[in-house]
């Protein structure tokens, strides 16, 4: 077996050993080391420790080389091993600084300047935590990188990697940075033009990392004033742009925007100039708003909502001001799509930061986006934007925002799920004939839907954005939407997927759309409304086949549904841990003044001669007469009742029966259900104040023998006492005599009867929608 050592050491002699062919076997290298973890901090013995050592040595030299090739190989190799040793990168991060640093310094290729940068960047962030490190490494050279930084970043081709490395270190390192804020800020503030090709997305997140090196009480106020400036930046762009436009109102309350360069005067240079800039800005706030922030910060709602409704006030027909030129009008209409689409991410963004804040806006927000979807009708991108963001405010606003804008959303998406024949062009003009029947030229024929080559769709895009809106609509409202309505919703869902499943479409955009279709069924499946027949059985058919599609998010969409509808047709309650039975209660002991009687065992099932022998000892008992306690128990048929369980005794032998009628003779006065026998005076007392004891519960069996026996030490009279069915008079007279229970089913039904007319006293209050 190779150890680690072996293979980095073959690696150092076969592949770093000549400097003019390692830029050649860079990959191989980085390749070997991150699968095999050949730099990793487990050495076992002397020989990694040495290979290392060489490892560190090695690197060192290729990073002095004269060959730009080879530095640039030996920066990656730094990066590499940094990212897999702690040992490596604490015995090695000075050295590598320093070098790095001074290729910065000097005049550099733009990839090992790029490459120094990364590096630099990853050898400052894992000092934090370190406390040595972070006092000899990044505080003497972190000041130096962040001068360099901002050298470099005059060069356009080195800007996005300066950008980001300034970002990084205001944000991790906010103290040793605040001195380059102003600086930082102007690089940020020249690229807001839109000249450079610096991402907005990236400019976001420098603006709001430069918030970080402020304090945390002045941060939130920081954090506002960039924002309002900002949008003050929009509404200077808007004021040259909206020149010919009659507005209603100016914005009141304005804050001053940043500095920028500025316009040509004539509409034909400044307006793509303005439309740049306005699209920029608004993409930087987008980011900007949904960056994360230190402490929690104010969001200036109002404004920026009258910041969209400037724009969005400026649609087709407006009303242009007096003594304007018509053709800058007519560009300027030109110019609104891509305004709008600006303005719908922004809307989108200020959606998501504000949260709950934008609810009061939410029928402004209705009549915005209405009237957009019915002028962008013909406008494949901003049509879709418009979907997007309907779709985000139904998440937001919830059954409300739904309720408002219903019937025209589903009326605009179920225009574009529909299907289109295609009119064919004859070459040929055909001589019109003399006779004839007349045949309507608008009349779509059933045909066509069977050709894929004779009916035509939207563009994938826009459908699958209303199959979203249809599916968010049928989540909050489809309980309770009209049935008409929801008819049209299953009936277009429907179709589409019979007719997609019966041309057989097999694109990436037919699938991505037929994925749509599904989910919106599932949707439709799980809102089920009152008023309308359930699709479940069609379901169920569609799914099912849908299992054996090409397309594996499909395939994954039916299981997913078909365990919903198996849900919904055989459903189930939720596992409920039943309570255990609780255990039986013990037998209270019968205690008396003459002899004290304890409680000795319950038999389930005994033999029957133990039985023939216990009741011939208890009718002997009963005929000693000078006995001073005589109590039979005898064991009768009916079964003894306590007052939770029923407990039945065993059958008896025709032996038992005759002595228990025997025992009957002798006694008449006894009851039919238990016998007992007459106790004398002398003992009386003594039985009374036994019956005041409290009752004794009977144990659950299936057939109990019960008996007492008690035996006094001195005394060789044995006394047995046994239960009969008089201690549970309370219970057992009602299940072993025939004619109370019939009174008693007459009782309970009487009870119903008065528990009808209860019912019909009671009045149930009337529950009115407008309370």
């Amino acid at each position: 077996m190779t150890t680690v050592a072996a293979q980095l050491s073959r690696i150092l002699s076969d592949y770093l050993a000549d400097e003019s062919r390692v830029c050649t076997f860079l990959p191989f290298i980085l390749e070997a080391i991150t699968n095999n973890n050949l730099l990793t901090d487990d050495a076992k013995n002397d020989d990694d420790a040495i290979v290392k050592r060489k490892w560190t040595v090695r690197l060192n030299a290729l990073l002095g080389s004269k060959q730009a090739t080879t530095r640039w190989a030996a920066i990656s190799l730094i990066k590499e091993t940094c990212d897999q040793s702690e040992s490596l990168y604490a015995s090695g991060v000075q050295s590598w600084a320093a070098q790095l640093l001074g290729i910065l310094a000097k005049p550099e290729s733009t990839m090992n300047i790029t490459a120094s940068i990364e590096t630099l960047s990853v050898l400052f962030e894992k000092t934090i935590g370190k406390t040595e490190l972070h006092a000899e490494v990044t505080s003497k050279s972190l000041p130096r990188f962040n001068q360099l930084l901002l050298t470099l970043g005059r060069n356009p081709e080195l800007i996005p990697v300066t950008l980001v490395a300034l970002s990084k270190n205001m944000e991790l390192f906010p103290s040793m940075s605040r001195h380059i804020t102003d600086q930082t800020l102007k690089m940020y503030i020249s690229c807001l033009d839109g000249t450079t090709d610096v991402s907005p997305n990236l400019i976001g997140r420098c603006l709001a990392a430069s918030c970080r090196t402020s304090t945390k009480t002045n941060f939130a106020s920081n954090w506002q004033e960039m924002l309002m400036r900002l949008v003050g930046s929009v509404h200077e762009a808007l004021d040259r742009l909206f020149d010919t436009v009659d507005e209603e109102d100016n914005v009141p309350d304005r804050v001053a925007g940043y500095p920028l360069s500025s316009i040509a005067p004539d509409y034909v240079e400044a307006f793509p100039t303005l439309l740049k800039r306005i699209r920029y800005i608004q993409d930087t706030i987008a980011v900007y708003l949904t960056s994360k922030t230190m402490v929690p910060v104010g969001v200036p709602i109002a404004h920026l909502t009258r910041l969209c409704c400037r724009i969005y006030n400026v649609y087709q027909g407006c009303v242009m001001r007096e003594f304007k030129p018509k053709d800058e009008y007519a560009c300027l209409m030109t110019c609104l799509p891509a305004l709008h689409l600006g303005t719908n991410k922004l809307l989108a963004s200020l959606l998501l930061c504000a949260d709950a804040g934008m609810a009061q806006y939410g029928k402004l927000l209705a009549r915005i986006l209405l009237r957009l979807l019915s002028e962008n009708s013909k406008k494949r991108a901003v049509k879709i934007s418009v979907y997007n963001l309907i779709s985000l405010c139904l998440r937001k606003f919830g059954y409300a925002f739904a309720d408002t804008i219903l019937k025209a959303v589903i009326s605009s998406a179920i225009d574009d799920l529909k299907a289109i024949e295609r009119k064919k062009l004859d070459v040929v003009v055909p001589e019109k004939k003399v006779a004839g029947k007349k045949r309507r030229a608008e009349h779509i024929s059933s045909d066509a839907f069977t050709n894929a080559d004779s009916i035509s769709y939207q563009p994938c895009d826009i459908q699958m954005a209303a199959l979203e809106v249809l599916q968010d609509l049928l989540t909050l409202h489809g309980n309770s939407m009209d049935a008409n309505l929801r008819s049209s919703i299953d009936t277009i869902v429907v179709s589409r997927i019979l007719q997609a499943a019966y041309l057989g479409d097999s694109n990436e955009e037919s699938s991505a759309v037929k994925c749509c279709l599904y989910k919106c069924l599932l949707s439709s499946i799980m809102s089920p409304n009152t008023n309308q027949a359930s699709l479940l059985p069609h379901a169920v058919r569609i799914f099912s086949a849908g299992q054996n599609d090409e397309t594996h998010e499909l395939r994954v969409i039916c299981t997913q549904g078909l365990a919903i509808c198996d849900l919904c047709m055989h459903t189930r309650m939720p596992p409920i841990q039943r309570a255990t039975p609780a255990p039986p209660p013990p037998v209270q002991q019968a205690t008396s003044t003459t002899t004290s009687t304890t409680v000795t065992s319950f038999f389930l099932e005994e033999e029957k001669e133990d039985q023939e022998e216990q009741v011939e000892k208890l009718s002997e008992q009963v005929e000693q007469p000078a006995s001073p306690v005589q109590k039979a128990a005898p064991i009768t048929k009916s079964p003894v009742v306590s007052r939770s369980n029923v407990i039945r005794v065993p059958e008896e032998d025709e032996d038992d029966d005759d002595d228990i009628t025997m025992m009957q003779n002798q006694h008449p006065n006894s009851n039919s259900s238990a016998s007992a026998t007459t106790i004398p005076s002398a003992s009386r007392d003594e039985e009374e104040k036994s019956n005041q004891e409290p009752p004794v519960v009977a144990p659950v069996f299936s057939s109990l023998t019960s008996s007492l026996s008690a035996t006094d030490g001195d005394n060789s009279d044995k006394v047995v006492t046994s239960f009969t069915a008089e201690s549970f008079s309370d219970t057992s007279t009602s299940s072993t005599q025939p004619p109370k229970q019939t009174n008693g089913k007459n009782k309970g039904t009487t009870t119903m009867e008065e528990d009808e007319s209860n019912d019909e006293e009671f009045e149930i209050p009337e529950i009115s929608m407008e309370d």
